[in-house]
């Protein structure tokens, strides 16, 4: 049958458009075109031929003509709402959102509960930056048309750019319940849900996106993050590889697929992959802060220490570091100058780098040291501290007060050359308080000749912490000997775990009779021993001088070292470490033999 006798035999323009409308939404596009143009023919005036034209224009990228032929058709039927929302998005196209935005409020005048028109004008909130603006009319848009994925997913790209994070995630599973397998919304979802902590739902979106788009090296990218977070640290590399092969030149994907290598302590690989990633990208930050403590982890520390500065540079680290108002200083003689050692990361950071303190004032400073409130009075015993704050002290007094100042984990960076490792002890206990608690142990220790505090499980927020703690009842094997009184030195949510070895293990728990590092401190100078995983609770014994037992992980934090069973920082630790990723029995059959 000869095609043309499906079009109207008689040049009835409304008829050929009615006709070219059926053929342009079957998507036979030339066919459209001709009878749109046949209709105009017969009536050059016809408003709808025009639209439908300039429709047909802007879908192959001809936008000045589509602009042309909807003029044309907007001076003719200057309310047609869907012709001055299709002029809208045209004039979006064209990078002319304000001219945008001007046609979406026309269509809207004449028809209020338009959504399409109402989605349009928040594109074009979006692109002249008002978010609240964008926010409202996708909301409206969703109001009037719930069940469209594509308004329910615009409508959370809005609440994402705008921060709120919670509420873009309930759009976004809206979106994926109304569309699946749509990898915009899946991969939108996935990044806030992997943001947020929500790995295994995030992981779930990014293996829907590589299922159905295995070569799509962003989801792959993703979903090896996930599985990171997850600590599936094998899958994940096989992930990074895949994406890596794919964007050979992706400095990210390959500063990742090394971090994954360094958990698993695959450390010759890990740092390949992160000169690697340098050689693409030589400033990457996260490359040269992870390549620093891989380096720190072997003892090189020439290199280590000044790729170790990148930590205030990486995206983490960035918001939590501010140029403050005093020079930081680069080794100028220091006699007769005033000296601000400036507070950092954790406690146990703290009480590991104060110890520079003395050296410096050995050098003629002043030196005062700006610390967490809760180490204040222990920081007060350190050689070399004329004054401790407990709080940040304003721009004008830091500038008035203090000719340098240093972040106190640069310090060994501005001592080349130096030994790292502090006397025996450089902080010390309240003697009062130490007298209390000698009083207080011997009082529960019914006699026995060795009493040892223990500390199993640190803070629950550290990336590895399921790595760095270990269950209370994995060492139940060392209640068991005899001639030991223990004392449970925890904090914490890892207290909840005492009921699990009642009426087996005898512990003291004393955590909650010390408010501070001043009384655990003390407690501590009252023990023999301190047994602990590595939290601050380490580093406060090994700065005492106390014999303390560190338990690591098979890839414990860098200042640990590699292999050795000592500590160049604390010299009175002993180290024993996993041989195998979370295993913890060769530990603890360890700490049994070394007891007796």
């Amino acid at each position: 049958m000869n095609r043309d006798s499906l079009f109207p035999p008689h040049d009835d323009a409304t008829a050929l458009v009615d006709a070219a409308l059926a053929e342009h939404r079957a998507g036979r596009l030339d066919a459209a075109q001709t009878l749109y143009e046949r209709a105009l023919a017969r009536d050059p005036r016809c408003a709808r031929a025009l639209h439908y034209l300039g429709v047909l224009a802007m879908s192959r990228g001809e936008l000045a003509r589509a602009a042309e032929l909807m003029d044309r058709a907007l001076a003719h039927t200057p309310a047609d709402a869907e012709c001055l929302s299709n002029r809208g998005v045209v004039a979006a196209r064209q990078n002319d959102h304000a001219r945008a935005a001007m046609f979406q409020r026309k269509a809207l005048a004449w028809s209020p509960d338009f959504a399409n028109a109402h989605n349009n004008l928040a594109n074009a909130f979006m692109a002249l930056g008002d978010l609240a603006g964008a926010e409202h009319h996708y909301a409206r848009a969703r109001e009037i048309d719930p069940q469209s994925a594509h308004f329910a997913f615009n409508l959370g790209r809005a609440l994402e750019k705008a921060g709120r994070a919670d509420a873009a995630i309930a759009q976004f599973r809206a979106s994926r319940a109304l569309a699946p397998h749509d990898t915009a919304t899946l991969a939108h979802l996935g990044k806030l849900l992997r943001a947020a902590g929500e790995h295994a739902e995030a992981a779930a979106c990014f293996e829907a996106i590589v299922a159905r788009e295995p070569d799509n090296a962003h989801a792959l990218f993703e979903l090896g993050y996930a599985y990171d977070a997850m600590h599936r640290y094998d899958e994940a590399i096989a992930l990074y590889q895949r994406a890596a092969a794919l964007r050979p030149d992706a400095a990210g994907v390959v500063n990742n697929l090394a971090f994954a290598y360094t958990a698993l302590a695959r450390y010759d690989e890990a740092e390949t992959h992160y000169r690697r990633a340098l050689e693409l990208n030589p400033d990457l930050p996260e490359s040269r802060f992870q390549l620093g403590m891989l380096l720190l982890r072997r003892q090189e520390y020439a290199q280590g220490w000044p790729l170790f500065e990148n930590r205030k540079t990486t995206a983490f680290g960035k918001p939590n570091y501010r140029k403050l108002p005093p020079p930081e200083w680069q080794g100028e003689p220091l006699a007769g100058k005033r000296f601000l050692i400036a507070r950092e990361q954790g406690v146990g950071d703290q009480i590991q780098f104060v110890r520079y303190a003395q050296w410096l004032a050995a050098q003629g400073a002043q030196v005062d040291a700006w610390v967490a409130p809760e180490l204040a009075p222990l920081v007060a015993t350190v050689p070399g501290v004329a004054r401790v704050l407990d709080a940040a002290p304003g721009d004008a007094d830091m500038a008035r007060d203090y000719d340098f100042c240093c972040d106190v984990m640069s310090l060994p960076l501005k001592f080349p050359g130096r030994p790292i490792y502090a006397p025996t002890s450089y902080m010390h206990a309240d003697p009062a308080l130490v007298e209390m608690w000698r009083m207080r142990v011997a009082a529960r220790s019914g006699g026995v000749r060795r009493r040892i505090g223990l500390v199993w499980a640190g803070n629950p927020r550290h990336h590895f912490d399921a790595f760095r703690s270990l269950p209370l009842k994995a060492l139940l094997p060392l209640a068991a000997l005899d001639g030991h009184a223990w004392f449970a030195i925890q904090k914490g949510e890892g207290v909840r775990q005492l009921p699990d070895v009642a009426g087996r293990w005898p512990l003291h728990a004393v955590g909650d009779d010390l408010p501070d590092f001043a009384a655990t401190a003390a407690l501590i100078e009252a023990l023999d021993l301190v047994i602990t995983v590595d939290t601050s609770v380490a580093h406060l014994a090994g700065a005492l001088g106390k014999p303390v037992w560190v338990l690591l992980a098979a890839q414990p934090d860098w200042r640990w070292d590699m292999g050795r069973a000592d500590s160049v920082w604390y010299p009175s630790a002993r180290l024993f470490r996993q041989t195998t990723l979370g295993d913890w029995r060769g530990v603890v059959a360890e700490l049994e033999a070394a007891l007796r």
